[in-house]
């Protein structure tokens, strides 16, 4: 497939597709198994993680991706709506060399208010040669917009009417959520700690302050990931966080209508969620908090405060992190 680097226009190649965004990456991304790009993507992502519970094996992608087409997208359109799952490549424009990768689903969302777009970010790394050059700070701030190309693209068709109508403004873009999970360090093993840190040279606190500072919030809700495969168990050592939220809190229903279908596409693989414990848990709570018309908090993640609390090692040290982020509440007098 070619393409000339110096437009900005998107070419397509099946279930392929290659643009230069905003700050002049390359994107290739694909919605199928059989291209060659999942190879690329995995070749990288195997390096980048490396924590067994975390990672999905290359059939899981491939898996994922097969849910994109035929009668599997078209049962999951009927229990969830429209949606798409991606991965990409990013690629230095001058040379082509692979600079990093991300995985991803992506689906419109009607909330109280308007619709969203909202993404789950299942991974996004860079490679360690192309670390400390400001490619991740880059790549994320364009995520929002390659999202929505992405998805105008694929699902032209299930774009929102008052989307469509405003699409052929350049500047025009929705609301986009990007949910992310996050290593909690209060919960992770000191073997898992220390080892993903040795492997890929980022602190875990270090890690939060990061994502802390392209704006992200943790969300002050029980997370817990659903075994990605019949050999994993759940993960409850992870945090779960959200950039693009405005104000200090999420509405509960929203966040229910995202994690069904994060976790009964990607997740489960189209498996029914009622028989997954951890998945099913989560979204009762939810439904029961939306009934309620309740909000769920979201917290900054103050490097400072996590690393005084961790030092902590006395039973009052908090349990997650989400304990350690809470502002202590105060008694009116």
């Amino acid at each position: 497939m070619s393409t000339n680097h110096a437009e900005s226009g998107a070419v397509r190649s099946g279930a392929r597709l290659r643009f230069v965004s905003s700050s002049g990456f390359v994107i290739d991304a694909t919605t199928s198994a059989d291209d060659g790009l999942l190879r690329e993507f995995y070749s990288d992502y195997d390096r980048a993680f490396v924590l067994e519970n975390e990672k999905e094996g290359y059939d899981g992608f491939a898996e994922c991706l097969r849910l994109n087409h035929g009668d599997a997208y078209a049962d999951l359109v009927k229990r969830y709506g429209p949606f798409r799952e991606f991965v990409l490549v990013v690629r230095e424009a001058k040379t082509d060399v692979r600079l990093g990768g991300a995985n991803f689903i992506i689906f419109p969302i009607s909330s109280k208010r308007e619709v969203v777009l909202s993404m789950n970010l299942n991974y996004v790394f860079v490679n360690p040669e192309a670390r400390r050059g400001g490619v991740f700070r880059r790549l994320m701030g364009d995520m929002p917009n390659i999202a929505y190309r992405l998805f105008a693209q694929s699902n032209s068709s299930d774009l929102p009417k008052k989307w469509r109508a405003k699409g052929q403004e350049s500047t025009f873009l929705p609301q986009v959520y990007i949910f992310i999970e996050q290593n909690d360090p209060f919960r992770m093993s000191a073997k898992d700690y220390d080892r993903d840190t040795k492997l890929t040279g980022l602190d875990q606190v270090a890690r939060i302050g990061l994502w802390s500072r392209l704006g992200a919030m943790i969300v002050d809700f029980p997370y817990v990931q659903p075994p990605l495969s019949k050999e994993q168990d759940a993960d409850e050592t992870l945090a779960y966080a959200v950039l693009g939220a405005r104000g200090a809190a999420l509405d509960a229903t929203l966040l229910r209508s995202h994690l069904q279908r994060f976790f009964g596409i990607s997740v489960l693989k189209g498996a029914d969620l009622s028989s997954e414990p951890a998945a099913s848990a989560q979204l009762s709570e939810l439904t029961k908090a939306g009934k309620r018309n309740q909000r769920v908090p979201l917290l900054a993640g103050e490097i400072s405060t996590i690393r005084s609390k961790m030092a902590n090692h006395s039973a009052s040290r908090p349990p997650t992190l989400r304990d350690a982020l809470r502002k202590p509440k105060t008694l009116a007098v």
